[in-house]
């Protein structure tokens, strides 16, 4: 059944091609983006409860191996030692292992980018407050200005 026949020519249901096909290019996507963000305590081997001296003894180790001067025919192996060294950088150091852990990547980016303040923000991941509360109405820089002038002769 699944085909159609047109003039005498028997074509597949186009469920049959396009839903196979879709099905891959969301596997390829997926797996682009778990390789773009892989997770910091993975690539140095390690648990989320190790302590700064087994992060540490666990980057030394792998340092060694991976580096490009040990890998002279890998093309990829200086990016490679780039997110190993990342990954060690974020997580010896406590305050930023810390927004790791609890933001992700993304919560590095945004420091490193100095964050733009935004009050719905500030509180949002550490209370939910302005969630789906229709009372509550949040400024952006575009209307704050306009509103403090409301009150002065012009």
């Amino acid at each position: 059944m699944g085909h159609r026949v047109v003039l005498g020519v028997r074509r597949p249901c186009l469920a049959r091609v396009v839903v196979p096909r879709l099905l891959l290019l969301l596997v390829l996507l997926s797996a682009a983006v778990w390789a773009e963000s892989q997770d910091y305590y993975n690539l140095l081997k390690v648990n989320r409860e190790a302590t700064t001296r087994e992060i540490r003894q666990a980057f030394k180790k792998l340092a060694l191996t991976m580096h490009p001067d040990k890998n002279p025919g890998d093309a990829t192996a200086h990016e490679k030692f780039l997110q190993v060294n990342r990954a060690y950088e974020v997580l010896k150091d406590e305050d930023l292992r810390k927004k790791y852990d609890k933001y992700g990547e993304k919560g590095l980016d945004e420091q490193q980018q100095g964050g733009r303040y935004e009050s719905w923000n500030f509180y949002r991941y550490d209370f939910g407050i302005y969630d789906d509360d229709l009372e509550v109405i949040t400024l952006d820089s575009g209307d704050f200005v306009p509103l403090t002038n409301l009150g002065s002769d012009s």
